[in-house]
């Protein structure tokens, strides 16, 4: 069917629904009226009825019934200005009562169109909410998503941070062992050198140098006592000793090698490639532990 033969079929059936509810309504109303106006023309026609018995009687007793019929008649025109005061007061209530019944139904219109809209948006806000609760659970899909991410990520980063201590902790042991090593390593070389220190001083102790007194320049070393015995009775007065200042060149080598500027091997820090003055004593005793501990 045609929207448009819909829409005026529509109205037509409420057009038509309208007028029999005024009907009904007005027939309720008038039901009063009705009846006074049937009572008014009962009382007429039974005027018009003794009207017309009277005329029939005699006239010997019209004198009589003519004042009996008079004061009817007063009676009949008494009530008859009630009854029409009385739908005059009917016609306005009835007046009344349809603007009144009018106003009800503009406003029940009214009240209708107002339905019909709030039904609109009640219908606009239900697919509002409908839209708001889909893209709540999509918020809470990625909420979850991305809290799932947050655990997976957290718990990375403890196991890193784990492998991170553990592997300082396999560094530190490396270096330590590198240090202990180092230092190990260092200490055998500094008994070694010690050793050989002590090989040279006593080498040097045992050997027996002459000194001329009158050049104080320093003799040839003998081999054997006897020639310095020799020596000693051909040029006069000289005498025997054993330096202990005087060293073989392997020795101040060996103070040399002392006094040279070492570069750290380690592998620990920066502080252990600074150069340090090192001691020593005045008989030149290599140290028994290392100087630079890691």
């Amino acid at each position: 069917m045609d929207p448009d033969r819909r829409s005026t079929e529509t109205w037509r059936s409420h057009i038509l629904r309208q007028l029999k509810h005024r009907d009904l309504s007005q027939t309720s109303m008038f039901q009063d009226l009705i009846r006074f106006y049937t009572q008014l023309l009962e009382k007429t026609s039974l005027t018009k009825a003794v009207l017309s018995s009277s005329n029939r009687r005699d006239c010997a007793d019209s004198s009589s019934s003519l004042s009996s019929l008079q004061e009817q008649t007063s009676w009949m025109k008494k009530s008859t200005g009630e009854l029409a005061y009385q739908v005059v007061e009917l016609q306005q209530k009835i007046q009344i009562k349809t603007c009144f019944l009018q106003d009800q139904q503009d406003s029940l219109q009214v009240e209708k169109r107002r339905l019909g809209g709030v039904s609109d948006a009640c219908q606009t806000l239900q697919k509002q909410v409908d839209h708001f609760n889909l893209e709540n659970r999509k918020l809470k899909e990625d909420y979850d998503s991305l809290l799932e991410r947050q655990r997976w990520a957290e718990s990375k980063l403890r196991e890193q941070k784990v492998q991170e201590e553990e592997m300082l902790e396999e560094m530190l042991q490396l270096k330590n062992q590198a240090a202990a090593r180092m230092n190990n390593r260092n200490e055998r070389r500094s008994r070694a050198r010690q050793a050989t220190l002590q090989k040279d001083l006593q080498a040097a102790a045992r050997s027996k140098v002459t000194i001329d007194s009158s050049s104080s320049a320093p003799s040839s070393r003998s081999t054997s006592p006897k020639p310095e015995l020799h020596v000693s009775r051909g040029r006069g007065q000289t005498r025997l000793f054993r330096s202990a200042s005087v060293a073989s060149p392997r020795m101040f080598s060996s103070f040399r090698e002392l006094f040279e500027k070492r570069r750290g091997h380690s592998v620990s820090s920066l502080k252990e490639d600074l150069l340090y003055p090192v001691g020593f004593c005045v008989s030149a005793r290599v140290p028994a532990r290392s100087l630079q501990v890691l």
